[in-house]
């Protein structure tokens, strides 16, 4: 409870009238000298704590205000960006497009490179297994040339000479076996 006391004024102040119904005559004015206050408020509109509350719903009021304010401007500047941003949009998803295309085919000719080198690596063992078939070949050509080396350019074969041979049958007549004479192209004939 607050209480204010007013300073001491000595003009014009009347006395008190006195009780006991004895009227006595005006007395002069004197001044009074009070230590205590004249005026008591007996009940105080606005406590301190009152005070503060409201000071610091204003301060939050305030504070929201701003709050809320600076949202706005925000909300307005991501929207500008966004707006000129817009045309950019269509060419960064063509582009994306794009990417994602090459990126399958990237990914296509990976599948096909592995498949590539895992035949390879099966035709490696497949050219092993012919290296050595080749290396024996190769030997047994090598001893089919050395006999072949040794053997002399041409051979004389003999000459097969043509026989008629005559038969007399039961019935007086010869018989005669087929005439050969002809030459043949083999074995140097």
């Amino acid at each position: 409870m607050t209480e204010r006391a007013l300073p001491a004024v000595g003009v014009g102040v009347r006395a008190r009238p006195q009780t006991g119904g004895h009227v006595g005559p005006i007395a002069r004015p004197r001044t009074v000298a009070v230590d205590r206050p004249v005026v008591a408020k007996k009940e105080a509109v606005l406590s301190t704590p009152a005070r503060a509350g409201m000071l610091f719903g204003a301060t939050a009021a305030i504070y929201a205000v701003s709050l809320a304010g600076v949202s706005a401007l925000q909300a307005d500047a991501e929207a500008a960006v966004v707006a000129a941003r817009a045309p950019y949009l269509e060419d960064l998803a063509a582009t994306r497009a794009a990417n994602d295309a090459v990126e399958a085919r990237i990914g296509k000719a990976d599948a096909e490179i592995r498949a590539l080198v895992a035949t390879y690596g099966a035709v490696g063992t497949d050219v092993a297994s012919f290296q050595t078939r080749l290396d024996s070949l190769a030997a047994l050509v090598a001893d089919v040339q050395g006999s072949a080396a040794a053997l002399p350019n041409r051979i004389k074969l003999p000459t097969v000479s043509t026989v008629r041979i005559s038969r007399s049958s039961g019935g007086g007549g010869t018989t005669s076996a087929p005439a050969t004479g002809g030459k043949t192209g083999a074995s140097g004939g």
